[in-house]
């Protein structure tokens, strides 16, 4: 399977509008369980900042969950079932060498799972550009079968 488009990443994750932030995928390996996805950085994204003259980095953590929700769609289609719904848990070891992604930019994000048990899914979490890793951080996340049953059992 190829999601070389805007359209075609779309399809995969929950996000919509100008809250999907992905541009493409790039490479993905279900037995290795990673992905790697692209965004294009322009004014018109959702989280442009007039101030910083762009994205802040801090936005590559949203690419990282949504690269997260691409792997899992990927996945879904592949066993003939819908992709999970996910939480975040938490963030943890962030780094940030730049302040803000620049309009032109592209942002290339990889994504690896480094531990399952059972729902709880760990993710070890790069953004790049030109090669140089810019943002790094390990996200812990949540897979729910229903995540409207969890919400209503509150």
């Amino acid at each position: 399977m190829e999601f070389k488009t805007r359209e075609d990443v779309e399809s995969l994750v929950p996000h919509a509008g100008k809250m999907f932030l992905l541009d493409r995928i790039v490479e993905y390996n279900l037995e290795e369980i990673y992905i790697v996805t692209q965004v294009d950085v322009s004014e018109k994204s959702m989280f442009y900042c007039e101030e910083l003259g762009g994205v802040p980095s801090y936005v590559a953590f949203e690419y990282m969950a949504q690269s997260i929700s691409a792997l899992s769609g990927i996945h879904g289609r592949y066993c003939g079932k819908s992709p999970k719904e996910g939480f975040i848990m938490s963030v943890s070891n962030c780094k940030a060498e730049l302040s803000a992604f620049k309009p032109g930019d592209v942002v290339e994000i990889r994504v690896k799972q480094s531990m399952r048990m059972d729902m709880a899914v760990t993710f070890d979490c790069m953004a790049s550009m030109n090669g140089k890793t810019v943002v790094t951080a390990t996200l812990s996340t949540v897979e729910v079968e229903d995540a409207k049953s969890i919400i209503e059992d509150r």
